[in-house]
C-alpha cells in the first residue's frame, strides 16, 4: 500500500477512537462496537485496523478458579497417564495429580471449552442455520451427522457435540454462530478469564495441532466452571442418550453417549472422553457419591475409562466412603 494511503487510513482510526474518547469525556458513555465497526467500515478499515479483541462483543464467565493440594495421601493410586489429577469440586482440594500443568494435546475433551462459550454467548434455544462451511470433517471425524440448510438449536446441537463427540455440531456451534476465528479467540479469552496458563486452543474441535493444547489442571478448571455456572451442561453430559424430536428444520436423532464411563461406574455423572493419535486416549470423568463431587482428569490413559473409574472410586475412599469396587483400589506409588 502507498505510504499516503497508510497514513490516510492511520488518520481515520485515529479520527475514530477519538471520537469514542470524546464521547467518554462528555459522559455520554463508551460508543457501541457495532458503531466503530460500522464508522470503520465508512472509511475502509479492516477488522485488524480496530482497537478491540478478536472476540469482541463475546462474554465470558469472569471467575478464578484455582485448586489447592491436600494433605499428601499415604498410598496414592498407580494411573498409568502423562499427565491427571483428582479434585473435589466443592472444596477445590487436589486428591491426587501427576503432571497436571504438563502442556499436553487434549483431543475431543476441548469441546468442554466449546459448550462453556457457547452457554455463555448464545441461548439454549437460539436457532443455528447448518452451513456448508462447517461440514469439512474428514471420513474417520465422529460426527452427529447434521446437513446444510437444517436448522438445530444451541442445545440440541451441544447435545450431539458432548454425547456423540460430534465435530460437525461443535464446528457449527462456532463457525454458523460468530465465526470460527472469533469463537476461538473467545475460548482463549475464557481460558484467561478462569486464571489459566496451561492453554491455547485453536479449534471447538481439538484435532491435532502443535499450537494445540492444555493441562489437566487447566481442563479440571473449565470442567468445574461448565458444572457450576450451567445446569445444562451438567445434564447433557450425565445422559446415556438422548432423542431429539424431528422438527420442520432437522429429522429425529437418537444419539447414544460414547462415555463408557457413565455405564462402567454407577456414580458417575460425565463428562467428556477423547482421542486422537497424537492425545491418545483422555478422559474428563465426573462422579458424586453421598454429597461429595470429584472430577477426574486423565491425558494419554491407556484403559481410560477403567483408569477413571479406579480414580474416583480411590477418591471416595480419601473422604470417608468405602470402595464400592469388586477388588479395593490397589495403592502403590504414583505411576512415572
Amino acid at each position: 500500500m502507498p505510504s499516503v494511503s497508510r497514513t490516510i487510513r492511520t488518520l481515520a482510526v485515529i479520527a475514530v477512537l477519538a471520537l469514542v474518547g470524546i464521547g467518554l469525556a462528555f459522559g455520554r458513555g463508551p460508543t457501541p462496537l457495532a458503531t466503530v465497526v460500522q464508522a470503520g467500515a465508512a472509511s475502509s478499515l479492516g477488522a485488524s485496523d480496530l482497537a478491540r479483541p478478536p472476540w469482541f462483543g463475546m462474554r465470558v464467565v469472569d471467575e478464578q478458579i484455582s485448586f489447592h493440594a491436600a494433605a499428601p495421601p499415604i498410598k496414592p493410586p498407580d494411573i498409568p497417564a502423562a499427565g491427571g489429577i483428582l479434585v473435589d469440586v466443592d472444596t477445590g482440594a487436589i486428591l491426587w495429580q501427576h503432571d497436571a500443568h504438563a502442556q499436553l494435546p487434549p483431543a475431543s475433551t476441548t469441546k468442554i471449552l466449546t459448550a462453556l462459550v457457547a452457554l455463555e454467548n448464545f441461548n439454549a434455544d437460539q436457532e443455528v442455520t447448518i452451513t456448508s462451511a462447517s461440514l469439512h470433517q474428514a471420513w474417520d471425524e465422529t460426527r452427529m451427522g447434521i446437513v446444510a440448510g437444517q436448522r438445530y438449536t444451541v442445545a440440541e446441537l451441544l447435545t450431539g457435540m458432548l454425547l456423540v463427540s460430534g465435530n460437525d455440531a461443535a464446528t457449527a456451534i462456532a463457525q454458523d454462530t460468530v465465526g470460527l476465528e472469533r469463537f476461538v479467540a473467545a475460548m482463549n479469552a475464557q481460558a484467561a478469564a478462569l486464571g489459566l496458563h496451561d492453554s491455547h486452543f485453536t479449534s471447538p474441535v481439538g484435532l491435532q495441532n502443535a499450537q494445540h493444547h492444555t493441562s489437566a489442571y487447566d481442563l479440571a478448571a473449565i470442567s468445574v466452571a461448565a458444572i457450576r455456572h450451567f445446569p445444562l451442561f451438567a445434564q447433557i453430559v450425565a445422559m446415556h442418550n438422548a432423542i431429539l424430536p424431528a422438527t420442520p428444520g432437522h429429522p429425529e436423532f437418537d444419539l447414544f453417549s460414547i462415555n463408557q464411563l457413565l455405564a462402567m461406574y454407577p456414580y458417575a455423572v460425565g463428562i467428556k472422553p477423547g482421542w486422537t493419535g497424537d492425545a491418545g486416549n483422555c478422559e474428563v470423568g465426573m462422579a458424586v457419591r453421598d454429597g461429595h463431587r470429584l472430577i477426574s482428569i486423565l491425558l494419554n490413559a491407556p484403559y481410560d475409562f477403567r483408569q477413571s473409574r479406579k480414580l474416583l472410586d480411590w477418591g471416595f475412599t480419601q473422604e470417608g466412603l468405602a470402595s464400592t469396587l469388586a477388588t479395593a483400589t490397589p495403592a502403590p506409588a504414583a505411576h512415572g
